[in-house]
């Protein structure tokens, strides 16, 4: 076909339109990226920075998350149907980094492990050197706590590894039942998991648990090298002890954090530090543990806990007031013995309300510049159930230059959600997970959010 002058010249006047417009279009989004401050929902990720998923038509919810080496997102939590937690299973879900599903894993993104005739409840991930997925909670008979520790190893592509304990599952069992809530991995491969071993407990009166720890050797073997068998348990004064998060020192020390029961203050934030063999180290705090109330003699518990360069140890999660009548998001910074840092907010404590009922951090995050990123939710069952982030200066103090005065609040709708985990990306922006309920179906999908940071 012929193309005359006129048709030339109409064609490149339309090319030039094309080109002016794309500068234009180019030009605008580089302004709104410009006008963004930390704590915006990112817009290159998901729908306006926010990703729900069904796992297969059913109630999902997220508890963590893990940025792979190549910037992609896993993402473990719960997934059941009909309301039935007994088919309770351990959902894993890989995300592209734009927080499109990776099809390369499982399938379509997803995979399903079932434990026959047991509730499933995966509660942390990790990402190994070698791109394979080490997950870690517990499964149990329902309506029982006579559970055991479950960690599994997945392959890149998603498929159970068969060279990890049995067929890519490792259970450890404690007296009277167990559930891990953290796992990391130490640089020499070996994996230590932590959390709660029922000691005594007896439905409608005292209960005793302790922090419960298991290291495993990088085929699932326990560390014979570690405690007993590989299992250390750790008592405060015999009343409820829980291990929520597990740090590893460059020393290969040993940080366990969580919360203690004592009869004279309730429950506190509570930290014990072991040496590499599993062994109290009883340089740190009094005797090896440390317990911090913060002033009401409530119930305080540490959810995660996050370790600084310099050694210092910073735990969050949630400390309760006034009779029951206020719970805030509760910070605390821990020199490297185990003393509250005072050089942090005054005393080494301190609290954020974003003016919800029964608000808590479930996960705390440090930047490279010092920064303490807090991550959670208010547990009202309501619309105003959201995903709560808020961004602490070095010193303490709330960072006014994230989101509306050092706070973020992110609704997913009008009915109730919430974030159980966060990671931050290599280019610092921040991950949450979590859940939101869905109106028309009547059940929760894992919800993510990310989020902007110029670190």
């Amino acid at each position: 076909m012929q193309i005359t002058n006129s048709r030339l010249y109409r064609f490149a006047n339309h090319c030039r339109e094309i080109g002016a417009s794309a500068i234009i279009l180019t030009f605008f989004a580089s302004v709104q990226m410009a006008q963004a401050v930390d704590g915006d929902l990112d817009p290159l990720f998901g729908s306006g920075g926010m990703v729900m998923t069904d796992i297969n038509r059913s109630t999902d919810i997220a508890e963590a998350v893990a940025i792979q080496a190549d910037g992609k997102l896993v993402v473990v939590g719960t997934s059941y149907k009909r309301n039935d937690y007994s088919g309770e299973d351990f959902a894993v879900t890989r995300y592209n980094t734009d927080g499109t599903f990776d099809t390369t894993f499982g399938r379509g993104g997803k995979v399903r492990t079932d434990f026959p005739g047991l509730a499933a409840v995966p509660s942390s991930v990790v990402i190994q050197s070698d791109g394979k997925i080490v997950v870690a909670g517990g499964a149990f008979p329902l309506f029982t706590f006579a559970g055991d520790f479950k960690v599994v190893r997945y392959n890149p592509d998603g498929s159970l590894d068969n060279s990890f304990g049995d067929g890519g599952i490792v259970t450890t069992t404690f007296p009277e039942g167990s559930y891990a809530f953290d796992v990391a991995l130490q640089p020499d491969g070996k994996i230590i998991a932590a959390g709660t071993v029922f000691v005594d407990f007896i439905i409608g009166e005292s209960s005793d648990t302790d922090f419960a720890l298991a290291r495993y050797n990088s085929d699932g073997t326990p560390d014979a090298t570690f405690g007993n068998g590989g299992q250390v348990s750790t008592d405060f004064v015999g009343f409820e002890d829980d291990a929520f998060s597990i740090l590893i020192q460059p020393d290969r020390k040993i940080v366990a954090v969580g919360s203690a029961n004592d009869p004279a203050t309730f429950y506190d934030f509570a930290a014990a530090r072991y040496l590499s063999n599993g062994t109290i180290d009883t340089t740190f705090g009094v005797a090896g543990k440390v317990r911090t109330d913060f002033g009401d003699q409530n119930f305080d518990r540490a959810r995660s806990a996050a370790l600084q360069p310099d050694g210092r140890i910073v735990a969050a999660g949630f400390a309760i007031s006034h009779g029951g009548g206020v719970q805030n998001f509760a910070v605390a910074r821990y020199t490297s013995n185990g003393v509250l840092d005072t050089t942090f907010s005054r005393d080494g404590k301190t609290q954020i309300d974003f003016g919800s009922c029964c608000q808590s951090a479930n996960k705390v995050l440090l930047q490279r510049d010092g920064k303490i990123i807090t991550v959670g939710y208010p547990n009202t069952e309501s619309s105003d159930s959201d995903f709560l982030l808020a961004r602490l200066n070095t010193s303490g103090s709330l960072d006014t230059t994230f989101g509306i005065g050092g706070k973020v609040r992110t609704s997913f709708g009008d009915l109730n959600g919430g974030a159980n985990g966060a990671a931050l990306q290599r280019d610092g922006k921040i991950v949450a997970v979590g859940f939101q309920a869905n109106f028309s179906s009547r059940r929760a999908d894992f919800a993510l959010a990310r989020y902007i940071d110029s670190q």
